[in-house]
């Protein structure tokens, strides 16, 4: 059974979101912030969050991890077939969330909740404002007339980028604003899963 290592808040909501949709059964580590028991320090030595433990494996970086456990347990569930065309834009929008859509959260992220007003860099919140905006307003062309983010099929994509719409959510960066209706509509439908909805309330993040 995969063992997974859990802070509330964490992107380690995206690993237990899959093993969710894939009905797979899996043990919760929870671990306080700023508390850092053995068993997660012999599991992690940089000590980040998400890691897993699977027998003898173990793993962290949550896109790795979403790899990982689709190519072992998947089924060929959650992805387009390895040998299609489709996997190489399923592969792109895999890594898209944990790149391009994050970087300007996580700056808007740490200069309003995690650093002191005294300390915030306010050009660089208005600079990583501007470059969600671009981001979320391209992404929102894109996704004129899809469901999810590779057209009819819900894929794993879907949980990366969910996740890190979820960010840009609680930071209140999706406000419906004029050019980004799908994407919002898009983030709705995420919210709807009754996986995402078990990972958020079990994992109270």
């Amino acid at each position: 059974m995969i063992t997974v290592f859990h802070a509330a808040g964490s992107r380690s909501v995206r690993i237990i979101w899959l093993l969710e949709e894939l009905g797979l059964d899996y043990e919760l580590e929870v671990i306080k912030r700023g508390e850092i028991n053995e068993a997660f320090l012999e599991a992690s030595p940089f000590t980040k969050l998400p890691t897993i433990k699977d027998d003898d494996i173990v793993m962290s970086e949550s896109v790795a991890i979403v790899q990982y456990i689709l190519q072992k347990y998947g089924e060929g569930r959650l992805e387009p077939d390895h040998d299609s065309k489709e996997y190489a834009e399923y592969l792109q929008w895999l890594n898209f969330g944990e790149s391009v859509l994050i970087d300007p959260i996580v700056s808007i992220l740490i200069n309003k909740v995690f650093r002191p007003e005294e300390h915030r860099h306010e050009y660089s919140i208005q600079s990583a404002e501007k470059s969600f905006e671009k981001i979320i307003k391209t992404l929102n062309s894109i996704m004129e007339g899809r469901t999810y983010i590779m057209g009819d099929d819900f894929t794993a994509a879907d949980i990366i980028n969910g996740y890190t719409l979820r960010l840009a959510n609680n930071l209140q960066l999706l406000s419906g604003e004029p050019g980004t209706e799908n994407v919002v509509n898009y983030f709705k439908t995420m919210e709807s899963r009754y996986a995402y909805q078990k990972a958020i309330s079990d994992t109270k993040s």
